[in-house]
């Protein structure tokens, strides 16, 4: 018997494995796994579709492409029978694409057969925003975790801390960097460091920040123009005592979990699904704080920092055997002709 044709957007990505851990650990057997391209839509080619990140259809550059590519998507519905499915790492775009469009973002809803969150948290936001979407087959497993590439991450050892935080990853507006940076030089705490590491495609935004350091010889500023390559990053991590996640707005967090698979504490603000990880992994770990990074914020996390003892958090809920198996229980329920047991988060309304 033939496997459904499971295509995914994308199957992997430059600069962050989540999406190719997650495809990866869906079931071969039962799909046979391949890129999504744009040509092949609306061909009749595809079984199923999984969509990351889907800014096309909630900020297109053009609204008429975009309903254009949800005409496509309707067409291999009705000739194939395919499923679209969405994972939704945010309920909406950051930043980047072009004009907001409820119309679009509504067609697109409509023409979902499931939805992927990584939280519960996610799945309460996703039905808030979009009430229509509790129609919607629907599944809340969790974020994976990011496995050692290179290097196996070091046990935390408290006496070595010397408070050197790093922030990482991609430096954006609502990442709140230039923000993190002007609290961090008001610092007093002694000893104290902060790296800034990652890539930023601001320029205005770069600019910012490096005003905002105010050549303070704490803090050091590598903000790139490539993304850096996965031996480095970890090293990086593995230098600093903890992570700090400065963010004005978040729904899951990559960083979060990348940062405590290599035995870091993090330090974060108290939004989306944050107050989730922080109760399945423990307040030693994930720190959150309200409102704004501040000073005094950072100060009192070096303090919070001595109750942490343990040389690792535990991040077996977290393994990606147990995503994929969720993961690959839910896409065959939403095949009419395959039976499958309901996956054990799955939601129907």
């Amino acid at each position: 018997m033939t496997k459904p044709i499971l295509a995914l957007k994308p199957l992997k990505a430059e600069g962050n494995s989540f999406s190719g851990l997650f495809s990866s650990h869906i079931d071969g057997e039962t799909f046979e796994r391949v890129g999504f391209e744009w040509e092949k839509l609306g061909r009749g080619v595809y079984d199923v579709v999984l969509f990351h990140w889907p800014t096309e259809f909630f900020r297109p550059e053009s609204r008429k492409a975009t309903l254009k590519l949800l005409g496509r998507m309707l067409r291999d519905k009705l000739r194939r029978g395919t499923k679209f499915v969405w994972v939704a790492h945010n309920l909406e775009p950051h930043d980047g694409g072009g004009m907001r469009s409820a119309l679009t973002a509504r067609l697109f809803l409509g023409l979902l057969d499931g939805v992927i969150l990584l939280s519960s948290h996610s799945r309460d936001e996703l039905h808030r925003l979009h009430p229509a979407s509790r129609r919607i087959p629907s599944l809340a497993t969790v974020h994976g975790r990011y496995m050692p590439l290179a290097a196996e991450p070091k046990d935390a050892v408290p006496a070595e801390r010397r408070n050197r935080l790093l922030f990482f990853g991609m430096v954006r507006a609502y990442k709140n960097v230039e923000r993190l940076v002007a609290e961090a030089h008001k610092v007093n705490t002694t000893p104290f460091s902060l790296t800034i590491t990652g890539v930023c495609f601001d320029a205005a935004l770069k600019e910012r920040i490096y005003a905002a350091a105010a050549g303070d010889p704490r803090i050091a500023l590598d903000l790139r123009d490539s993304f850096v390559p996965d031996d480095e990053l970890e090293q990086t991590i593995d230098a600093h005592d903890a992570v700090v996640l400065p963010y004005r707005n978040i729904l899951n967090s990559g960083v979060a979990l990348h940062a405590l698979g290599r035995n870091k504490p993090i330090l974060a603000p108290a939004i989306g699904s944050l107050p989730e990880l922080q109760a399945m992994i423990g307040s030693d770990w994930v720190h959150l704080f309200e409102g704004e990074i501040s000073t005094s914020t950072l100060e009192g996390f070096f303090a919070d920092l001595e109750r942490c003892t343990a040389p690792r958090p535990d991040l077996g809920a977290f393994d990606w055997q147990r995503v994929g198996a969720d993961v690959t229980c839910f896409l065959r329920s939403l095949k009419p002709d395959q039976s499958a047991p309901e996956p054990q988060n799955s939601h129907r309304s």
